[in-house]
């Protein structure tokens, strides 16, 4: 599998390892929990690099995206039934 399927499967696990990082947290602060799920994110794509060919060439573009795409998982999460189920506040 080649880099870009490499990274579908690391957005894939996004919503579980934000969830995950909430069952953790819970009602903690929202940048602590973010920063978590970023580095469980970024420690899976090092992972998935290192056995790849070394793919990534610019780390903090990748990092940014990465950031961005966790605010746009977050958002879409609070914003669905898996949010309104929970008691207490959204996820960020």
């Amino acid at each position: 599998m080649g880099f870009l399927g490499k990274l579908i499967q690391g957005i894939n696990m996004l919503p579980f390892i934000i969830q995950g990082v909430e069952a953790i947290f819970g009602k903690g602060n929202g940048k602590t929990k973010k920063d978590k799920a970023l580095e469980l994110f970024n420690f899976a794509a090092g992972v998935a690099e290192s056995i790849a060919a070394k793919d990534i060439v610019d780390q903090e573009a990748f990092s940014q995206g990465a950031k961005e795409l966790n605010d746009a998982v977050v958002k879409m999460l609070n914003a669905s039934l898996w949010h309104k189920s929970k008691v207490g506040t959204p996820v960020a």
